[in-house]
């Protein structure tokens, strides 16, 4: 009686603690009016040349130093096509998710396989299969060439022009580094073109699949459980990078393995690619989203889901099956936008934002003359997109008037808040932890217990909780209280799929796959309260490995950081 009034006692004061941590809560009732906006609304997805350290300081007691900078920026990679990766271990493994190369295990496959259903591991090294037409990037470095785009755009005369000038300079400047470095350059739009970087790539174009799980472990749960937690899949695969010689890549920058993964509260980062967000557009662009644009997307993602669902039921196999998910995919994402779009406390403090911007303009001379005009200007151009959405000539003008709607943001709040998602390179920090959702708390980690708990609450049935036959029972030495997942504050979005999550010694913690329903809503605002990045945790990996799948040669490898 007693442990079961200490544990009501431990409930009570985590549902307080989280209602008084939160901005919003179904127990508080909102006065929009007093909605403000924060600088924590857009996120910490900071680029590497602009990483906040100061802050990192005060709030972990964790200095980034250049050394340790580099070492992360280095050990990430950029899969070709989308997604993200990272070095594990000295001799080119890489880790990313299994639905980033799931699309390319048909082309490897040999007679009497089924890769999809089965997975795939390679015992020895020579086992290790090409993907063919798959490539890496590595960034290497980051050159600022703001200035050098900017004067090119002022010299057109019409916003076309600008824009055809912009591209020129912009073709001209990789040519030339591509040149100079000998590698593969790439000029990166940030702040909607308040800044342009130049970023270089190493790119390895060998890439080898290691090991990957069974489509069903990968995908549990498939588009009900896609984009929500608590979620109970091992969304991972293991490739190898190799030289021109054929033989696997030496690397010095790479992440070591966790044993037992991050505790809540500790510092974590995930370090990928975002792929993009529009957390700078102006209130009449978001307003023409909400009432325009997503709503016409949606409607046809709901006629194309319809469509691929009747065909799956007419033949469940997991070809009609994957294809179903990527429709649902698509479908759930500009769903959970357009739930943000019409949450009045986003819009309210979207709102306050654009209104408190627009009086700092308005009260500095020289911030008026150069800008003052902007909002306007850009309302105008979206209220004859409505009647003429495809008019590429009005699309060019609202490009320019972005820009500079960017370059002002980035002029005044540049060192407060990150650029929006772009497909490169982001590091961002946060923690493990619960969140309010549906009148309850969903915990900072899930357990193995959850994965049986849903293969059998829904009947053993292969779509969509069903288990593959290696997983339906519980296997020898697995303690189910093993976490196998986590959701986080950190910020992320689609193109971080494939991160690695990692603590202050580097070592990876976690394997980001998604988000939670609340995140999709990070496409125009990041809310810490119960926005969460959702991992593979690298204990629950790491077991499944050992008990599961035996794979002992990728286990030495991941232990021992190289090939042993």
């Amino acid at each position: 009686m007693k442990n079961l009034q200490k544990l009501c006692i431990v409930l009570i004061l985590s549902i307080l603690a989280a209602n008084i941590n939160a901005q919003k809560t179904i127990y508080k009732p909102l006065d929009i009016n007093n909605v403000e906006f924060s600088f924590d609304d857009f996120g910490s997805m900071w680029t590497f040349d602009a990483v906040p350290v100061k802050k990192y300081e005060e709030k972990y007691g964790f200095k980034a130093d250049k050394e340790w900078l580099n070492h992360v920026q280095k050990s990430a990679l950029q899969f070709g096509g989308g997604c993200s990766g990272s070095f594990v271990s000295a001799d080119g493994l890489i880790m990313t998710n299994h639905h980033c190369i799931r699309g390319k295990l048909k082309g490897i496959e040999k007679d009497g396989e089924n890769l999809m259903r089965d997975g795939f591991y390679a015992e020895k090294l020579t086992d290790e299969r090409r993907i063919e037409n798959q490539f890496v990037d590595q960034l290497i470095s980051i050159i600022d060439v703001t200035d050098e785009v900017l004067k090119a755009i002022a010299k057109g005369k019409t916003d076309a022009k600008k824009i055809d000038s912009k591209d020129k300079k912009i073709n001209d400047l990789i040519k030339k580094y591509e040149k100079k470095t000998g590698l593969t350059c790439k000029v990166v739009t940030l702040y909607n073109g308040g800044k342009y970087s130049l970023y270089a790539y190493k790119r390895y174009n060998d890439i080898r699949l290691v090991m990957a799980p069974d489509l069903q472990i990968a995908a549990t749960g498939w588009d009900w459980d896609n984009f929500t937690y608590p979620r109970y899949e091992l969304d991972f695969a293991f490739c190898r990078a190799y030289d021109e010689n054929g033989k696997p890549v030496k690397v010095d920058n790479y992440f070591t393995w966790s044993e037992k993964g991050a505790a809540s509260g500790e510092p974590i980062f995930i370090i990928g690619r975002p792929g993009n967000t529009d957390r700078l557009l102006s209130m009449k662009e978001l307003e023409y989203y909400r009432d325009i644009r997503h709503p016409r997307v949606l409607n046809m993602l709901n006629d194309r889901y319809m469509k691929h669902f009747k065909i799956y039921q007419e033949n469940s196999n997991l070809k009609n099956l994957e294809t179903l998910f990527g429709v649902s995919n698509g479908r759930k994402a500009y769903a959970g936008m357009l739930i943000g779009l019409n949450d009045d406390y986003i819009m309210a403090k979207k709102h306050d934002f654009e209104n408190k911007l627009k009086a700092k303009v308005k009260a500095d001379e020289k911030l008026n003359k150069k800008y003052g005009h902007v909002w306007d200007e850009i309302g105008s151009v979206i209220d004859k997109i409505k009647t003429d959405p495809r008019n590429n000539k009005l699309h060019k003008s609202l490009e320019v008037l972005n820009q500079k709607l960017g370059r002002l943001i980035y002029e005044v709040y540049s060192s407060q808040i990150p650029p929006d998602a772009t497909s490169t390179l982001r590091i961002s920090d946060g923690v493990i932890k619960d969140y309010e959702y549906n009148g309850t708390i969903a915990p900072g980690k899930v357990t193995y217990y959850g994965l049986w708990n849903r293969y059998y609450s829904f009947g053993e049935k292969e779509y969509p909780w069903g288990l593959h036959d290696r997983w339906q029972k519980v296997p020898k030495g697995l303690d189910l209280s093993t976490p196998v997942g986590f959701a986080s504050t950190n910020d992320m979005v689609g193109g971080n799929s494939g991160s690695a999550v990692i603590n202050k010694k580097g070592e990876v913690v976690g394997l980001i796959h998604d988000g939670n329903l609340e995140s999709l809503a990070g496409a125009f605002i990041f809310l810490a309260e119960n926005n969460r990045a959702v991992a593979t945790d690298s204990w629950g990996l790491m077991e499944a490995l050992k008990l599961v799948y035996k794979t002992d040669r990728l286990v030495n490898e991941l232990q021992n950081s190289k090939i042993k």
